[in-house]
């Protein structure tokens, strides 16, 4: 039987969700800063990967031993200034027990932002 249920709250904190309850997470973190998406959002960089840390440590606690995170993201340039966000989740996954699987790159129609990259965890 399959069980579909919302929830609304912080994905730091899935109290509602017993370990190793999950199948697949498919997200679309914030990007830092975007001035397209949350501009101002995070006061800096480290405290924009501290927020995905968390949200990994939490994921990787409510999901399946085998099962994946997919992650929807893609670098930024915010005033002149490249934030490398594929790569430092990467590494940030990896560092709370993820295991990194492959990356792909989403080519976007052209009236939208163009790529997108998926990270696979």
């Amino acid at each position: 039987m399959v069980s579909v249920r919302v929830v609304f709250g912080d994905s730091r904190d899935m109290h509602e969700l017993p370990n190793s309850s999950v199948h697949l997470v498919v997200t679309s973190p914030p990007y830092y800063n975007a001035p397209f998406d949350f501009p101002g959002l995070f006061r800096g960089y480290d405290e924009y990967l501290d927020l995905l840390r968390g949200v990994g440590r939490e994921l990787f606690r409510v999901l399946r031993p085998g099962r994946v995170a997919v992650f929807v993201t893609m670098d930024v340039r915010i005033d002149g200034r490249l934030y490398p966000i594929v790569a430092d989740l990467i590494k940030t996954m990896i560092g709370v027990g993820f295991e990194y699987q492959e990356r792909i790159i989403w080519r976007k129609p052209e009236a939208t932002l163009g790529l997108a990259e998926g990270v696979v965890c």
